[in-house]
């Protein structure tokens, strides 16, 4: 398999209309290099719809075009082409005809190009975005996270094929299970050998294993490796040690396809007794909620800056991030990896009731279980990533049906990778909005404010609504479903909790800054 960035020579502008294009009208464009934020430049209104939100952008329309040639001999290969976020509702064209579409802007995919190409000439692609009353922060648009080029013999390891885990660590020995999923897009049935090596930081093989594998045509089959590593290095904030798995497939001498992926062995464990332990060690989480910007960059996910924002963490004594409130980008996991910056990565902040006009919330019933899938295959071999967040301040969770949706997504969650922990960023205030004037005794739920505001200008207020029981008996399944339960500024339940469900874990998913030295104190007071 040969991946190449896909990165350069892109043509990125304010999509043109059908009329005006026929109209002769100049196409106001710029020659880019990905990752390339379409919105920062952009002339900002103080007329914006979403105003302060989204820094008074106003959004639009935006479109990337690019030339490339495909080789003659590329007939034979299977060719994809890999997208790791586009904001947002993508639509791909390839040669002009419509390829693929992904109304999230946080999710990666990919599109098996083959159809489309056009061997041995030049071929076009297309990508249009829009970004529009969708968020409740500046999110940036169009390509904004890196792409590559994928050209793979016909029988060839699956993108993010190569999973491995570490189900039993001591100081002695570590087993590493690898399971690597082949594809098949031959008319013929193949048998092949996947050959299986764990390499150290200092470049040693530390342990091998070898496997036969027979796929039929147009099928997938999945290769497992249980590989012995004796005195590991352990994966932990203060010790960031890193292995490489080294995958190759082979027939006969032929070598189809190899695969490289960066990985750490380490334990997780969890109980209200001892909180969250890793490699046995209990570890008090000084975390911070990150949204995916970079200031003046915008939202281009450059490496080099994406792993500054880490450096500057780690230095200030942060040893936690939480994606707020859509998954970081591959970049930032692999800063978190290298520096030893732990991770919850969060899957979005809206389930079925939207929070602004056009946003996740139409896509999410039919698309959620699949950005999820994408969002664990991009996370799965990356030891920072210790906790998965199916939501935010979502304000179904204090109902029946939005308890069924946690549920679900949770579930979900644990089929696709049960070594993580599953959270939810519960707010009670916001569960509870509905009946917020039940709350507070017949006030005024009607203040015309983000939620967020409301509950800094609620202070003490908002404490004693959090340890309601008209608050515990609405939260009570949509928290059950969780390993985790995630509060925002509802720290007053981390001591009543402790009595009313004393099996239940917390994490103080978003809290004031100004609390800190108070929080800090009961973090310290309560283990769970």
């Amino acid at each position: 398999m040969i991946k190449q960035s896909f990165n350069c020579d892109w043509i990125a502008g304010p999509k043109q209309s059908v009329f005006a294009s026929f109209a002769g009208t100049a196409a106001d464009t710029k020659s880019v290099t990905l990752p390339y934020d379409a919105l920062r430049d952009q002339p900002r209104s103080a007329n914006s719809t979403q105003g302060s939100h989204t820094a008074y952008y106003p959004g639009g329309h935006f479109e990337y075009t690019k030339t490339f040639d495909v080789p003659a001999e590329w007939r034979d290969k299977t060719v994809i082409l890999e997208f790791e976020g586009v904001y947002r509702d993508a639509m791909v064209y390839i040669n002009g005809e419509f390829a693929a579409q992904r109304p999230s802007g946080y999710a990666g995919f990919a599109i098996k190009a083959d159809a489309y190409l056009r061997y041995g000439q030049p071929n076009a692609i297309a990508v249009q975005a829009r970004a529009h009353e969708d968020s409740r922060w500046y999110t940036g648009a169009g390509i904004y996270r890196n792409t590559h080029i994928i050209v793979a013999e016909p029988v060839h390891i699956a993108l993010d094929g190569v999973r491995i885990t570490t189900p039993d660590v001591d100081a002695e020995h570590a087993v590493v299970a690898v399971a690597t999923t082949l594809e098949n897009d031959s008319r013929f049935t193949r048998t092949v050998r996947v050959d299986t090596r764990i390499i150290g930081a200092d470049g040693t093989v530390v342990a091998n294993g070898s496997a036969p594998v027979t796929l039929f045509p147009g099928t997938s089959a999945v290769s497992r490796a249980r590989l012995f590593v004796a005195s590991p290095a352990l994966w932990s904030p203060d010790s960031p040690a890193l292995y490489d798995v080294h995958t190759t497939v082979t027939e006969g001498d032929d070598r189809l396809d190899e695969d490289r992926s960066r990985f750490g062995i380490r334990t997780l464990q969890l109980d209200p007794v001892h909180g969250l332990r890793i490699n046995g060690t209990t570890i008090d989480l000084r975390g911070a909620c990150v949204h995916h910007d970079n200031g003046p960059l915008g939202s281009a996910a450059i490496a080099r800056a994406e792993e500054r924002r880490v450096e500057i963490l780690k230095s200030a004594g942060f040893n936690a991030i939480r994606s707020s409130h859509n998954p970081l980008s591959r970049a930032m996991l692999d800063a978190c990896d290298r520096l030893g910056m732990l991770v919850m990565d969060e899957l979005t902040d809206i389930w079925t009731e939207g929070k602004s006009a056009f946003d996740y919330s139409l896509a999410f019933p039919e698309w959620w279980e699949r950005d999820l899938e994408a969002m664990i295959a991009k996370d799965f071999n990356h030891p920072s990533v210790i906790m998965y967040s199916i939501g935010n301040e979502i304000f179904e969770v204090g109902t029946p049906i939005g308890s069924s949706w946690g549920r679900k997504l949770a579930e979900k969650a644990r089929c696709l990778d049960d070594t993580r922990f599953v959270t939810n960023a519960l707010n009670p205030l916001v569960a509870m909005m509905d009946r917020l004037g039940e709350l507070m005794g017949g006030g005024n739920a009607d203040q015309p404010m983000d939620v967020n505001t409301m509950i800094a200008s609620m202070g003490e207020m908002m404490r004693k609504l959090s340890t309601s029981d008209l608050v515990t008996q609405a939260m009570e399944e949509s928290a059950a479903v969780l390993d985790v339960v995630g509060f925002n500024y509802a720290e007053t339940r981390y001591a009543l909790d402790a009595v009313q469900f004393p099996n239940r874990i917390i994490v103080g998913s978003e809290t004031f800054p100004g609390h800190i030295d108070e929080l800090w104190r009961l973090v310290r007071a309560n283990p769970h």
